[in-house]
């Protein structure tokens, strides 16, 4: 028995059942143990996705109860036209408004004519910075006073009571040449440039603009002299045409003194209106100047009626 026993274990053929046997027992066995890590991470996995969903659950934000109204909300701007800005201005304005709105500016009103000196003096010494103009605005009535100068200026004369104020001192002076001839001394044509440094100072456009401000005055004053078929701008022009058709003397003027009064000696000259004349006896400096001025002013004026009408 012996024998048999070391030839069985000894059997090629039993060895190898004997390892097919036990292979087939590990074979059995190994199946559950190689599961197992599959199952846990199965297992994880899925404790982890039911933790996920229930936070989710629990920290959600409810949805609004009406989905209707948030859309409402969206389109009523829309269906809605926005408000005029100034209707808005409006609605607020009562509620808020502590303070009254100022007025609009009101249109410049005139003075009476009787009233108008004033107005007169302030505006033309805004004119010019000549304070020895003041000595020309002291008389009343400027107004008119200015429309009787200009008038017999237009025809030719000098208005003396309209000028008084400018009336010299000094006599009129006069360089014999013989019994009956004389030379007007040239150092005479000084009296004048007082008159003549005043009157150039004068600012040209603002003068015509304030005349023009003040046309319903002069209109008044003119028409009270009786004239209604003529406008006073037509006398204006007509008295610059004067005084710019004046002749400027370079040369020595003759004069002649048949009783009391000097004349010119020349005809010509002495057919010159009163105006002219005076102008010649200012001397040619202060013609020239005098000239230019009203040439000037007479520009102006014409620019400034055609704008304005």
């Amino acid at each position: 028995m012996s024998e048999n026993s070391s030839e069985n274990l000894s059997d090629p053929t039993f060895e190898s059942e004997l390892r097919a046997a036990a292979g087939r027992t590990r074979n059995e066995k190994k199946p559950l143990a190689e599961n197992k890590p599959v199952i846990v991470a199965l297992i994880i996995v899925g404790g982890l996705i039911a933790v996920l969903v229930a936070y989710l659950l629990l920290t959600a934000e409810p949805e609004p109860p009406v989905v209707s109204q948030s859309v409402a909300i969206k389109e009523a701007p829309v269906l809605v036209e926005p408000e005029p800005v100034a209707e808005t201005e409006a609605t607020i304005t009562p509620s808020v408004a502590a303070e009254p709105s100022e007025p609009a500016p009101s249109a410049f009103v005139l003075p009476r004519l009787d009233d108008s000196d004033q107005l007169i003096r302030d505006g033309v010494l805004s004119l010019t910075r000549e304070e020895a103009i003041n000595s020309w605005l002291s008389p009343a009535e400027l107004v008119r006073k200015f429309v009787v100068l200009v008038d017999n200026a237009a025809n030719g004369n000098v208005a003396k009571d309209a000028v008084a104020v400018l009336t010299l001192k000094e006599p009129f002076p006069a360089i014999p040449v013989d019994d009956n001839v004389y030379i007007m001394d040239e150092a005479g044509y000084a009296r004048y440039d007082s008159v003549t440094r005043i009157f150039t100072s004068l600012d040209s456009r603002r003068s015509v603009e304030f005349y023009h401000l003040l046309r319903p005055l002069f209109k008044q004053a003119y028409e009270e002299l009786g004239y209604t078929d003529k406008s006073f701008e037509d006398v204006v022009f007509q008295a610059i045409g004067r005084i710019l058709e004046t002749p400027v003397l370079e040369a020595p003027v003759r004069l002649v003194r048949p009783v009391v009064m000097y004349r010119f000696e020349d005809p010509r000259l002495e057919a010159l209106s009163p105006m002219q004349k005076q102008l010649v006896r200012m001397g040619p400096r202060n013609t020239r100047a005098i000239q230019a001025k009203v040439g000037e002013m007479a520009r102006e004026l014409r620019l400034v009626m055609s704008q304005q009408g």
